[in-house]
């Protein structure tokens, strides 16, 4: 009867096995991709990060208004209104109320337009769009760490969903492995430690498979913060786009398209024009002038009218433009040390990613050949069950060494796949991949108005 069941509880094991899939990392498909692109896209423009860096945009965008401003006409109007000297020592507050019953109103209209500063505003106006241009580029920088987050949210959800049936489907390998044992047990076939050994293992299984569970909820809650109208990833994305391999083209490419790097270009050339418009703040500012007084709002036939040209010149300040002068001057060198480290920690970055990619599918190759070698070894063990002294145990350690190899090949496979988006931001391509770039755009096109 014990043989019997044992035959029976073995047919259901090997049953298992010839049912388990041979798992291996799944892409989407080119429609599934374009459509988690076309969301992703939707959510990152709606994401309150994005939203906060085009207000700090267009708050640079109106500044250059404001400096533009300078250069129209300015139209001023100024009232005042006089009543005849009081005595506090003879007249009394009664006096004083009947008094400013003749007390007059003055009002004066001026007209002004700026002739000529010799540069200074036009100066202070290009200053101004470059610092649009500088935080245009940060913008779309932190768009781009943004759009890496939610591609990482997405690998993580679909990482753990994989690993969460792989370990699902291990438990009840366990769960069937530790069922033999505990009959070859209790018939007396195998001494009682094989079947402590394998509760033991068989809890482990339990304990990755509740972990996995917990990892899984966890991703995609994550991945629900970033892209909450999306079905959450159950495939890593697609990485069908261009990828820059050669070490020297990648680096030209990243100090010359890097939006961090633009940023800082554009903030050296900010200050440059600081420097240039405190310089320029030494000549003089020359306006015209149209002045409208009347005196006396009640007298209709009481007021002046007169034209001039205004010279506005400051010659001397207590050497404070001096100073302001040499503090500009080491803002500006101060943001190019600033670009030069930044331009060498890039190029460290870029090398490093580049190293990654070049192993990568390497690597990858390696822990495929890991796991095929693994389910050939589990298949073989299962089919030397009835015709070789096999231990049961040796079926729980083939069951862990597979499991521990699709691990093995899901974490590097989104590693690598990561890596490439990665290198796709730092050479600033990214923007590019998932139409972000088309912002900056929008705004050059406003600064060579």
């Amino acid at each position: 009867m014990v043989q019997k069941l044992l035959k029976i509880s073995l047919l259901a094991f090997f049953s298992l096995f010839l049912t388990s899939e041979d798992l291996l990392v799944t892409s989407m498909t080119e429609k599934e991709y374009i459509n988690f692109k076309a969301n992703l896209i939707k959510s990152i423009e709606n994401h309150p990060e994005a939203l906060l860096q085009d207000s700090l945009v267009s708050q640079k965008v109106y500044d250059v208004e404001i400096v533009k401003s300078r250069l129209k006409p300015q139209l001023h109007f100024l009232s005042s209104s006089k009543s005849p000297a009081l005595d506090s020592e003879t007249d009394s507050f009664f006096q004083s109320i009947q008094q400013k019953q003749h007390s007059t109103i003055d009002q004066t209209l001026v007209f002004q337009g700026m002739l000529t500063d010799f540069g200074q505003t036009k100066n202070l106006v290009l200053q101004e769009k470059h610092n649009v241009s500088s935080t245009s580029a940060i913008s779309l920088s932190e768009k781009s760490k943004l759009v890496l987050r939610a591609l990482d949210a997405c690998m993580d959800s679909a990482v753990y969903f994989l690993l969460y049936e792989a370990t699902k489907a291990s438990f009840l390998r366990h769960e069937e492995i530790s069922n033999l044992i505990k009959i070859r047990v209790e018939a007396g076939r195998a001494p009682g430690r094989e079947l402590s050994r394998s509760n033991a293992r068989l809890s482990e299984a339990k304990a990755k498979k509740i972990l996995m569970s917990s990892k899984l909820s966890e991703s995609q809650a994550r991945f629900k913060s970033f892209l909450p109208a999306q079905e959450v990833c159950r495939k890593l994305p697609l990485t069908n786009f261009f990828i820059e391999m050669d070490a020297e083209k990648a680096l030209f490419q990243a100090k010359n398209k890097n939006d961090e790097m633009r940023a800082y270009s554009f903030k050296i050339e900010s200050l440059q024009n600081q420097v240039t418009s405190i310089k320029k703040s030494k000549l003089p500012t020359i306006s015209a002038q149209l002045r409208a007084d009347k005196y006396d709002i009640s007298n209709t036939e009481d007021y002046e009218l007169f034209g001039g040209v205004n010279l506005n010149w400051d010659l001397y300040q207590g050497n404070r433009r001096r100073t302001q002068e040499n503090k500009a001057k080491e803002e500006v060198r101060a943001a190019s040390y600033e670009q030069s480290a930044f331009g060498r920690e890039l190029e460290s970055i870029v090398s490093s990613n580049l190293a990654e990619l070049k192993n990568g599918q390497a690597k990858l190759e390696a822990f495929k050949e890991a796991y095929y070698a693994n389910l050939e070894s589990r298949s073989q063990l299962k089919a030397q069950f009835f015709s070789a002294n096999v231990s049961l145990l040796d079926l729980l350690q083939s069951e862990r060494d597979f499991l521990e190899s699709i691990e093995s090949l899901i974490f590097n496979s989104k590693e690598v796949i990561m890596t490439k988006y990665v290198h796709l931001h730092y050479l600033g391509e990214l923007v590019t991949e998932f139409n972000l770039d088309s912002e900056l755009s929008s705004d050059s096109n406003y600064l060579d108005q």
